[in-house]
């Protein structure tokens, strides 16, 4: 069973959607249409990471002083860490939106 998939039809959901999307937009499913939205589970993954990124990037950054390296260390943690995480989408009802 994949890590990130459609909760209807378990179709794997693209990793470029999981990593790089907004909190707000909403992804359709290729295979069964199904709509899906980010959960709670990733807006609080996401502010986490983001708190203890920047943690990160201070202490990487106090011991090497190249700051470009400390930052490309700090994205591969923060999106290793985000894609680890099961369960970000669930379906959206689109009959409650209309």
């Amino acid at each position: 069973m994949a890590k990130h998939q459609c909760p209807n039809c378990h179709s794997p959901i693209p990793l470029s959607y999981l990593l790089f999307s907004k909190y707000t937009t909403q992804y359709r499913c290729v295979k069964c249409s199904a709509l899906m939205a980010s959960n709670r589970r990733r807006k609080i993954t996401g502010l986490t990471l983001a708190f203890f990124s920047a943690t990160l990037y201070s202490l990487i950054n106090s011991h090497i002083q190249n700051s470009l390296l400390a930052t490309l260390v700090v994205f591969i943690v923060f999106f290793s860490i985000l894609w680890l995480v099961p369960n970000q989408v669930e379906l959206v009802d689109e009959k409650s939106k209309a």
